[in-house]
């Protein structure tokens, strides 16, 4: 089952000084050349087409975060496919994992609307949430 998170309650970690992308939360990114014109500050980007084979070493990579957040241009398809990914290659690393392996807890999650909502929702009001915006780079609408 998909587990969503709105853009108002992802904007409530970022804007918080007490937590750090990617040790209390971790947002990926799977759009590919639109990441280039804007992405959600402290995101990383793994391209949809690259999940399957990268999902193990994110997971490794960042095992003790406890929130892990996945979005595409909508989050209709590719968000919340590569969260389902991720979470599959996850529970296939729990099978050998020693117990109070931090995975155990990990959260995973989809940006319900995907970086559009997010870009139309704090451009003009809070662009800091904002990296490396430009309005000349397509958008990938679908």
């Amino acid at each position: 089952m998909t587990t969503y998170i709105s853009a108002d309650d992802l904007a409530k970690l970022v804007r918080d000084p007490s937590k750090k992308p990617k040790v209390d939360y971790l947002v990926v990114d799977v759009r590919d050349e639109d990441y280039r014109g804007g992405h959600i500050k402290g995101s990383i980007n793994v391209p949809a087409h690259e999940i399957q084979q990268k999902a193990r070493s994110i997971a490794e990579e960042y095992k003790s975060v406890p929130l892990v957040i996945f979005h595409c241009a909508l989050s209709q398809v590719r968000g919340p496919k590569s969260a389902r990914i991720y979470r599959e290659t996850v529970e296939d690393t729990l099978v050998t994992a020693k117990s109070g392996d931090p995975l155990f807890d990990q959260q995973v999650n989809v940006l319900r609307g995907g970086f559009n909502s997010w870009l139309y929702r704090f451009k003009d009001t809070e662009p800091d949430l904002i990296t490396a915006y430009d309005a000349t780079v397509p958008r990938d609408d679908f």
